[in-house]
């Protein structure tokens, strides 16, 4: 398998080349920036997709209303 990948890898052209590599970059770099989630946190998100998916018309709240919620509690205390 690894054999044969270098030599597909060895075979392509120069733009071919350069556009893996632009996207071998660019996903070393979003894995980067974007720290593991923890087991709990894992299942937070699931069960809230779940919930979403059993409840599609249910209205959320915006990025800005969580976070002058979390603002607002983080005051408080």
């Amino acid at each position: 398998m690894k054999n044969q990948l270098i030599k597909e890898l060895a075979e392509l052209n120069v733009a071919e080349k350069r556009l893996l590599g632009e996207a071998l970059i660019s996903s070393a770099e979003n894995e980067a920036f974007s720290p593991p989630i923890t087991e709990s946190q894992a299942l937070e998100l699931r069960s809230r997709l779940a919930f979403h998916r059993r409840n599609p018309s249910e209205q959320g709240i915006s990025f800005q209303q969580l976070k002058a919620n979390l603002l607002g509690a983080n005051r408080r205390s």
